[in-house]
């Protein structure tokens, strides 16, 4: 059993660092360098990789707090709407993976790829799981998703005096399984789009499962926002990996690409 200790803070003058916050940055940076690394194997140019991961991270931000806010506190939202403005307060990692869609599609539409826009993607994709692992510790150390009691060794005591299933912290074991066998995996051609379509058809079944052990998640008919998310990432998972079989190969891409003409 893993005894219940407040979230870790660093006070600089003003200025306050909890341990969620730098664990979700280092998140970002562990994640955008082994999308570069990747990236690099199939030829694509790093600048194309910023560029892509700044507008999938930015969307994944803005999306993730405002659909916190409007699915998971919609009583809430609705007495005071400027919620939704304070982005620091408040996340959905499903929120977060639409808001990223979002953001790397609008950035896509504009470029001209000529076929690299699933190697491009599939480096972001292979990226993910490596800075997922932070993402969820910082989750850990913050106990913000409590679950049911439980006798395991991996319960921690919540704030109520309850051992729970700290569900941030199971997630993180689970990517870290996730991130070896894509890197793994990595090592090998694989067709483009490979690596979108085995994230999603991985994580929506483990994420469905844990969300069934929450305790203070907003449900509608009974199940969570996230595990009607986990259901449609699922059936994309399939359709995207379907797609990625027909479209077969796995060879290196062109490593530049240029706005398209307006």
């Amino acid at each position: 059993m893993i005894p219940y200790f407040p979230q870790p803070t660093l006070h600089l003058g003003p200025l306050t660092l909890h341990a969620f916050g730098v664990l979700v940055a280092l998140a970002v940076m562990v994640g955008g360098a082994m999308a570069r690394r990747h990236a690099r194997k199939l030829g694509v140019a790093d600048s194309l990789i910023v560029s892509l991961l700044t507008w999938t991270v930015v969307g994944g931000f803005v999306a993730g707090h405002v659909l916190d806010q409007v699915l998971y506190f919609p009583r809430e939202t609705m007495a005071d709407p400027a919620r939704l403005l304070r982005l620091w307060d408040g996340l959905s990692s499903f929120g977060g993976f639409v808001g990223g869609v979002a953001g790397a599609s609008a950035f896509l539409a504009r470029r001209t790829l000529a076929g690299r826009r699933w190697a491009a993607l599939d480096a972001v994709a292979y990226g993910f799981p490596f800075g997922w692992i932070f993402g969820r510790l910082g989750c850990f150390v913050a106990f913000d998703h409590p679950g049911i009691a439980t006798h395991s060794l991996l319960g921690q005591r919540y704030v109520d005096g309850v051992v729970r299933h700290n569900l941030g912290l199971e997630e993180a074991l689970f990517t870290i399984g996730l991130a070896a066998l894509f890197y793994v995996l990595g090592r090998r051609p694989k067709p483009h789009g490979f690596f979108v379509a085995l994230l999603a058809i991985l994580y929506a079944p483990v994420r469905f499962s844990l969300d069934t052990m929450r305790i203070d998640d907003a449900r509608y008919l009974g199940l969570t926002p996230a595990q009607y998310g986990s259901a449609a990432l699922l059936l994309s998972g399939i359709l995207l990996m379907r797609g990625a079989m027909r479209r077969g190969g796995g060879a290196p891409t062109l490593d530049d690409a240029s706005p398209r003409a307006a």
